[in-house]
């Protein structure tokens, strides 16, 4: 269903950090299966996917962006806010794509569900991969990165699919998920659990192939349904932001002959067709 939502875009202020490199982790390829990609642990000294260093000197930013994400089901309510950003790592010559969402206070006392606020976020789902063959992810801190921002809950299990429960291990595996265009992330911001925050989710594309575009619904953050605490119900907030786009290609010089060639034989038999008209 198509959702409700506005948006105020604003500038988001970033600072590169510096942070012990005793941390071992980095950018994991994703699983190309619809299965979720494993090795993620709520530690970030053994965490494969936690990003070692934080973001380098090497990352460009090249575009951010602040949207105000609202209730689907009530769209006066403001539910959070998301910043997407995009960087070019001049070292890997990777384009590099971050999301980061914060969840706000949105209901009132006694009425979470059935007044259309959110209370928990378990899934970003991100689109626009459909011809991207690798997708690397990984994740850092927001605070210290963004303006306000806390460390935020880690990146979990990415997978090349939508936002998919219930999940099975060998559906997965068989390709039922499977959607090339997706990757979502799990995720669990909450506030009563007292994570209100995302951390930075990097998904990473060879940048001599891929740019990014701007187009609408590109983004879905979305809260799952739970009858075990108490009665969430199923929202999904499909917001406007940054996607993956090839690059076109540049005609090799024996293509650029070749056109040459077939524009000058067109202009022949055009000459051709005109002399004879004339005969």
């Amino acid at each position: 269903m198509q959702q409700v939502f506005k948006q105020a875009i604003a500038g988001a202020a970033l600072a590169v950090i510096s942070v012990s490199s005793a941390y071992a982790g980095g950018f994991v390829d994703i699983l190309n299966t619809g299965a979720r990609t494993p090795g993620s642990v709520n530690n970030v000294l053994t965490d494969p996917f936690f990003l070692t260093g934080g973001i380098p000197s090497s990352w460009t930013q090249q575009a951010t962006m602040t949207t105000s994400v609202y209730s689907p089901i009530n769209n006066s309510i403001k539910v959070g806010n998301f910043i997407d950003t995009v960087w070019i790592d001049a070292t890997s010559n990777q384009l590099i794509i971050g999301s980061y969402f914060q969840l706000l206070p949105n209901y009132p006392a006694g009425n979470i569900h059935g007044g259309g606020g959110i209370s928990e976020i378990n899934s970003i789902v991100r689109t626009g991969f459909a011809e991207v063959d690798t997708i690397s992810a990984a994740w850092y801190f927001a605070e210290g990165v963004y303006s306000g921002a806390e460390d935020g809950y880690r990146l979990r299990d990415p997978s090349r699919s939508g936002y998919v429960t219930p999940y099975n291990a060998a559906n997965a595996a068989a390709g039922a998920y499977l959607d090339l265009d997706k990757v979502a992330i799990r995720t669990d911001v909450s506030i009563g659990e007292d994570n209100p925050n995302s951390g930075i989710y990097f998904l990473s594309v060879d940048a001599s192939q891929y740019t990014y575009e701007f187009g609408s619904n590109a983004i879905g953050i979305i809260q799952g349904a739970s009858s075990s605490e108490g009665g969430r119900v199923s929202q999904q907030m499909w917001i406007s932001g940054y996607r993956v786009a090839a690059i076109a290609a540049v005609p090799e010089p024996s293509e650029y002959a070749l056109m040459l060639i077939g524009l000058g034989l067109m202009g022949f038999v055009a000459r051709r067709r005109k002399n004879n008209d004339l005969s």
